[in-house]
């Protein structure tokens, strides 16, 4: 199990695995600096706290008077713990670089000032900065420890969802700060909340967005070729059978930019009216005519 871990494999795999390794420290240290930062110039001084591991720490802050970045750092020091005992070795080991960093960066940048005194520009930059910062630590295959681990653990015990669990501990962090900050920053701090999980998904999945069209036409021939000639789109054709008619035809499914739809749209009304067409978005789309693959 170890080898399957880049930092710990030995022998003439490490040469191979090296540079994927240090392209994802190297996310994980940026993204740490960056909740790091936007949590020292913009959360704190305007006593923000947007649930996570970091609400968490304000709030022992303003009532025991100690220092984030040493509850930070202890915390997640007993929750990697916890997490090594349940979920195992490599995830604790996987996530440990993070847990470190995000403590270390939020006490070297103790003193940095504050960059506005406007809670809500400031809930919104400092999201905007922490979910930018979160989503690259997820891209290098890390965490920076708190409540994903203990939403993992409760899934892995309890079998209750990693998206409910996380909810709902931010949400008590959140009810929490109701008793100690100013109802303003509790109203603002949920702002927050909602918009940390927005952009931390979209850098992790991508900002470049796509639509597919699936189209089930009585004309599949005549939309084929007019998708290909006037749109220049590609597309792919996939056999179906009608489940009511129990009859086989070919269905067509177009990738495109968001800006194709109305063209699609357009064509394929114009050649059969009746046809039935599934409009979906996508996150992000590898391959030929849209990103590379990396």
């Amino acid at each position: 199990m170890l080898k399957s871990i880049p930092f710990l494999s030995h022998g003439p795999r490490d040469r191979t695995h090296r540079p994927a390794f240090w392209a994802e420290a190297l996310l994980v240290t940026a993204g740490a600096a960056l909740v790091a930062v936007s949590f020292n110039t913009l959360l704190r001084p305007n006593a923000l706290a947007p649930g996570g591991l970091p609400g968490l720490s304000l709030l022992v802050q303003r009532t025991v008077r100690v220092e984030p970045a040493i509850t930070q750092a202890g915390l997640n020091g007993v929750i990697l713990l916890v997490a090594w005992q349940q979920l195992g070795r490599a995830f604790a080991l996987r996530n440990v670089l993070g847990c470190l960093l995000l403590p270390l960066f939020v006490w070297l940048s103790r003193d940095w000032p504050a960059l506005t005194h406007d809670r809500l520009l400031a809930v919104l930059c400092g999201a905007g900065g922490t979910g930018v910062g979160l989503g690259l630590v997820f891209r290098g295959r890390g965490s920076v420890g708190g409540f994903s681990a203990l939403a993992l653990i409760l899934n892995r015990r309890h079998g209750i969802s990693v998206d409910r669990s996380l909810v709902a501990l931010d949400g008590l962090i959140v009810l929490a700060a109701a008793f100690v900050f100013p109802a303003e920053a509790v109203l603002c701090a949920l702002v927050g909340v909602v918009l940390i999980g927005r952009i931390a998904r979209s850098v992790l999945t991508g900002f470049d967005t796509a639509m597919v069209a699936f189209v089930v036409s009585q004309e599949p021939g005549r939309i084929r070729e007019a998708v290909l000639r006037d749109l220049d789109l590609g597309l792919t054709l996939i056999p179906t059978r009608g489940g009511y008619t129990d009859t086989s035809r070919d269905m067509l499914m177009v990738v495109m930019r968001p800006g194709d739809v109305p063209r699609l749209k357009t064509c394929v009304r114009n050649l059969d009216p009746a046809a039935f067409v599934v409009l979906a978005g996508s996150s992000e789309v590898l391959g030929y005519g849209f990103k590379p693959h990396l």
